[in-house]
Parts: structure tokens; C-alpha cells; sequence
């Protein structure tokens, strides 16, 4: 008799931040049931998950949800259709798929699917990166079978009964950027054409750039190189700096490689997004973390000041950065002793095997445990 496959449904996108945490334990999903999952993706036509989902060799459908505009505007007038839409196709996803559970990695587009997966009595788990839930995540989190939440300060926000389903498990993170696969950093430097031995920073604000960020390190860049500091600029797409790269400074609009950019720095400064401190987190890289003051619910600062407290990281706003980096950033590479506390917290702080954690717990949840997926890898 043919084994029964596991089957997934996965709802996750908008951002990397949500994607992906997701891919990183659909995989592990794969690994654990001897690549027999049957897990698939929905996601919106014109976001990032379109394009890495089937990179990855995972089917995607694509449903017509849209985020809340803050303006009044005929898509927000649209939305409810939006919305209504967007369950029924989940629904139709579902009734054919028919996965053993659904997994909502949170953003709007997780709630028509969460919705959809309680009204047809699917078990739901939902992931959580963020210090501070975001509002899908709440509204979902009665429906929801578990929760897997990567900041233990996220439970203050959940009822009673919604912590009882909850386990802190971290955030995932790419295989890439554990400590074992990353470059060293000799060769991180070199691959980016980065003098060896000279202390070294690497800024960044995701795809599009934090403008904040790149105001400060171009008003900066000067005094950098005369304190013999160089920099790994990553300025993101709408960004031109005053100055091409040159001796001290390599400028790149996106970094595809971003394994080897944390290696090659000695400190790193970036937004507070959950996913970026998981894997400085996993690395022991040292950031200043600049949130941005506008994401939703200000999770950003949220999350930045969980890591702060913890002494694992510093945090500087958008309002202040352009004034204070130069300083934050020589005090710390003037303070080995400081960088290796700093260092030993995110160690503390660090859940590398957050994906296999979760999906461990899912699979034995569902009845899938060990003794389970070896009874259905040898196809009885």
C-alpha cells in the first residue's frame, strides 16, 4: 500500500522578513520526511514570493489580497471584495490540496488563508518573528492550533488561552547563515575587494535602502576613512551616493551575497527587522540597530530595544543616527572587550535550529513523529 505524504500549505510574502522563516522550515519539513512533503505557497502575484517561492521547486498560487492603505483611495475602498475573494480562493486551494495543516507566516495576506484553513476545521499554526505581534497574527491567534514565536516579550500580547499554544522557538534563518557555511572572513573581504586587516563595517537597509542609514554614512564616509575604518555600503535601489566607491568604500546598490557581507564586518549597521536579527544573532555580529520608525506598529523599535536590553545589540532612531554613528561605531571597535560581551549575548540570544525546532514540533504535533516518518519512508 502507497504511504500517505505529508502535505503543507504555507502562506507567506510580502517581505523576506516573512518569506523567508517560512521557506527555511518548509525545508526542513522536506529534510525530515525524506523530501516526500507535499508543501506548497500562497502569496500575492507582485510581491518577492512570486519569483523565490517556485526557485525553491514549491507549487504557488497567488490570491488578490492587498495591505490596508493609510489613505483613502479606491483599493481601500476595494478591499473588502479584496478580502472576500481572496477566502474563497483559499478555500478552493485547500479543498484540493487538502494538507494535514496550514502555516501562516503573518502580513495581510496570512489571514485570508488563516480563515480559510478554521472554517474547514484545518489545523492552523502561526509564526510569529516580530517582538511585537503583528495585527494578523492576533486576529488569527484564537484560531490558531500553535504558535511559534521567536521573542519571548510576544506573549504579553496574547490571552491566557493563546499562551498555552505558544513556544518560543527563535526566528528561522537560511541554511546559508549558519556559522558553519558562513565564508571566513579573509575571504569575505577579498571577495568584495576589501583591504584585510583594516577595520571594517558593513551598512545596510534592505533592497530598497533605509535613507536614514545612508544619509548618516555619506555625511560620515570622510571621517570613516580617516580613522582608517572602511566600509561595505549597501545603499539599495533608489539611493545614489555622493561619491562612487573608491580605496576605503565599496558601494553596491544590492548584495546578493549577504553570507559573505557579514562576515567581512566587524560591526554591522542595519534595521531591526526580525529576521536580520536572527541571523546577526546566529553569527555573533554585532549591530547598531537603526529601526524604521513607520513599520507597522512600530515593531521595528520593538524588536531593537528587546535586543538592547539583552546587551546584545545597540539601537540609535532615525533621528539621531546621522549625528551619533560615527561616534556608536568607533566606540565599539575601540572596545574589543565590549564586542566580545556583546558577541556572547547574541550566543545567549541565538536559536539556530529554530526551523528544525518548529518543524520537530509541528510534524510530532500532527502525529508525524519520528517513529511516524519512518514508518512512512519505508512505503508500508
Amino acid at each position: 500500500m502507497k504511504h500517505r505524504i505529508f502535505k503543507a500549505l504555507f502562506a507567506a510574502g510580502g517581505t523576506g522578513g516573512h518569506l523567508f522563516p517560512a521557506l527555511a522550515v518548509a525545508e526542513q519539513l522536506r529534510q525530515r520526511t525524506g523530501g516526500e512533503a507535499l508543501i506548497e505557497f500562497v502569496g500575492t502575484a507582485d510581491r518577492l514570493e512570486a519569483t523565490i517561492v517556485p526557485k525553491h521547486s514549491y507549487r504557488f498560487h497567488a490570491i488578490p489580497i492587498a495591505g490596508l492603505q493609510k489613505l483613502i483611495s479606491l483599493d481601500t475602498l476595494k478591499l473588502p471584495l479584496k478580502i472576500l475573494r481572496s477566502v474563497m480562493q483559499s478555500r478552493q486551494i485547500l479543498q484540493r490540496l487538502q494538507p494535514d495543516c496550514v502555516i501562516c507566516a503573518g502580513a495581510y495576506l496570512s489571514y485570508p488563508v488563516g480563515l480559510a484553513a478554521s472554517q474547514l476545521g484545518i489545523p492552523l499554526f502561526l509564526m510569529e518573528s516580530n517582538a511585537y505581534p503583528g495585527k494578523t497574527i492576533l486576529r488569527l491567534a484564537p484560531r490558531a492550533t500553535k504558535l511559534f514565536l521567536s521573542f519571548e516579550e510576544s506573549l504579553s500580547y496574547f490571552s491566557k488561552r493563546e499562551q498555552a499554544k505558544a513556544e518560543i522557538t527563535g526566528n528561522p534563518i537560511r541554511a546559508n547563515f549558519s556559522a558553519t557555511a558562513m565564508p571566513t572572513k579573509e575571504q569575505a573581504r577579498h571577495f568584495f575587494g576589501l583591504a584585510p586587516d583594516a577595520p571594517t563595517v558593513l551598512c545596510f537597509g534592505g533592497s530598497l535602502g533605509a535613507r536614514s542609514i545612508n544619509q548618516a554614512v555619506n555625511e560620515s564616509r570622510e571621517r570613516f576613512a580617516n580613522a582608517g575604518i572602511q566600509l561595505l555600503w549597501q545603499t539599495g535601489a533608489n539611493f545614489q551616493a555622493l561619491h562612487p566607491s573608491d580605496a576605503t568604500t565599496v558601494i553596491l546598490p544590492f548584495i546578493d551575497n549577504m553570507a559573505a557581507a557579514y562576515s567581512a564586518a566587524d560591526v554591522v549597521v542595519c534595521r531591526a527587522g526580525a529576521t536580520t536579527i536572527a541571523e546577526l544573532a546566529c553569527i555573533r555580529k554585532v549591530p547598531i540597530l537603526v529601526p524604521f520608525s513607520l513599520a507597522a506598529n512600530d515593531h521595528q523599535t520593538v524588536n531593537a530595544r528587546a535586543m538592547q536590553e539583552q546587551g546584545a545589540a545597540l539601537m540609535l532612531t532615525d533621528a539621531d543616527v546621522n549625528d551619533r554613528l560615527f561616534d556608536t561605531v568607533t566606540s565599539l571597535l575601540n572596545d574589543p572587550a565590549r564586542v566580545a560581551a556583546m558577541e556572547e549575548r547574541l550566543g545567549a540570544v541565538a536559536k539556530p535550529d529554530a526551523a528544525n525546532r518548529i518543524a520537530e514540533s509541528l510534524l510530532k504535533f500532527m502525529g508525524w513523529g519520528d517513529e511516524n516518518v519512518g514508518k512512512m519512508l519505508k512505503n508500508t
